[in-house]
């Protein structure tokens, strides 16, 4: 039995440790077409319709303007380069809250098979985004099938789509600090190091000449951590010099170990022993993160009736200093919350310029921003401005700038055959980090 008992704990490790690792996933797309925008119109006529039983009864949804409900996504302002580095700080930290806590009840049972917390029971309270590996969901996609009155999410969409949806470490985390951050090259969790634009807190060293700190793909046999892991790092420098640089943290800072990201969401709470030293035991620093088991009492949530649910990630936990260097965690934060680089306004363009095009000559170039993209939207409409045509490209690979437009766009067949009559316009959309969708591309169709 104990052999047993032994083996099941080494696979659960290792099942942890894979998971949380991450590796870079493909990307899907749907399309919705003028027919389908009618029929989902007729739909939402019935959801409105039973709005009043799904927010009443065994349950209790907590709207907006309750206090047990964080901050909803358009209340956080888009950062701009007049902002003080505090409030850049904490427009992530706001994200990153929302993101693993936020209310919803889902308007159909559906299961995740890529996830340890598969099922989600309709007309069930859950809070924050799942977990799910080699994904990068995000609030901005979410909140398209999401009413904040009643907290009802159709998820019909992301059943089909889990990839879509749910998200992990990496992908909470990343999403977060993008609201702000465009200086560094923020993506899977092996790579949050100076080489990517991460920059250092406190008097903490190490070889800034790597560029990874995984190497190989998780699953891989031959997969090996490089000499310089967070852990060796850790080591390297010492407790005192690493409890020092956890002292300088501010909210909004990362915590990266080899495989997870945590985001500090408070200041230190720093204890010193008479001779000046830190006492890594009492000293505590507040973080989030986005886990993969989220069964814990520290997940419970209780709703003002009294009805509990688990949150999706954490919203803020403590942790001793002692915990953060025996898991290998170092801390790094970005030149835009140092004031060094100053934030830069969402901008999206396309390679075509010309007012007029063809889709051929449209499709030839590529959509390029300056923040990481969520999704592309391309909208074709007549003269009198109807929509025609609506094509939706759901971006999964993790935290792209660029998106090729011939990929983005495999439905060229049915935007071409707007193109005769000369007097559609087509818009190309992109709903962008910083939690702005703009406009890359704006112009009319011709032959």
């Amino acid at each position: 039995m104990k052999r047993i008992l032994a083996l099941l704990l080494v696979l659960a490790t290792l099942f942890s440790l894979v998971a949380c690792s991450e590796t870079e996933p493909f990307t899907t797309f749907e399309t919705v077409t003028a027919e389908a925008v009618t029929e989902e119109a007729k739909n939402q006529e019935k959801t409105e319709e039973t709005k009043e039983d799904k927010s009443t009864g065994e349950i209790v949804y907590e709207r907006a303007d309750d206090p047990l409900t964080p901050q909803k996504l358009a209340d956080i302002p888009i950062a701009n380069s007049s902002m003080t580095t505090d409030e850049l700080r904490q427009i992530c930290v706001r994200y990153i809250k929302l993101s693993v806590s936020f209310q919803w009840i889902p308007n159909q049972d559906f299961s995740y098979s890529e996830t340890v917390l598969k099922t989600f029971d309709e007309g069930k309270l859950y809070g924050g985004i799942p977990y799910i590996n080699t994904a990068s969901g995000n609030l901005y996609r979410i909140m398209e099938y999401y009413d904040p009155e009643t907290g009802i999410l159709d998820c019909s969409f992301f059943a089909d789509s889990p990839r879509l949806f749910g998200t992990a470490c990496s992908g909470t985390a990343g999403w977060a600090w993008s609201r702000v951050v465009n200086s560094a090259e923020i993506s899977w969790t092996h790579s949050m190091n100076v080489k990517h634009g991460f920059v250092p807190v406190g008097p903490y060293q190490y070889d800034h000449s790597f560029d990874r700190v995984w190497s190989g793909s998780p699953g891989d046999p031959n997969n090996r951590m490089t000499l310089y892991s967070w852990k060796t790092v850790c080591k390297e420098n010492g407790k005192q010099v690493m409890y020092e640089s956890y002292a300088e943290t501010l909210p909004a800072d990362c915590f990266s170990s080899n495989g997870h990201v945590r985001m500090s969401v408070e200041k230190p709470n720093v204890v010193r022993k008479e001779d000046g030293t830190i006492d890594g035991k009492k000293s505590t620093v507040i973080l989030a993160e986005q886990g993969l088991y989220n069964t814990g009492e520290k997940h419970k949530r209780t709703t003002s009736d009294g009805t509990v649910y688990q949150i999706r990630g954490d919203d803020g936990s403590a942790f001793t200093f002692e915990e953060l260097y025996k898991d290998g965690y170092v801390p790094h934060t970005f030149k835009e919350f140092l004031g060094t680089d100053p934030v830069e306004k969402g901008a999206v363009t396309t390679e075509q310029t010309s007012p007029t095009t063809t889709t051929n000559d449209l499709v030839r170039g590529k959509l390029i921003s300056n923040y990481p993209i969520s999704d592309v939207i391309v909208t074709v409409r007549d003269a009198a401005g109807a929509e025609k045509l609506r094509f939706v490209r759901r971006m999964e690979n993790h935290f792209t700038r660029e998106v090729e437009l011939l990929k983005a766009l495999p439905i060229t067949g049915y935007i071409q055959a707007y193109e005769a009559s000369g007097d559609h316009t087509i818009t190309i959309e992109a709903q962008i980090s910083t939690g702005e969708k703009l406009v890359a591309y704006s112009g009319t169709l011709v032959k």
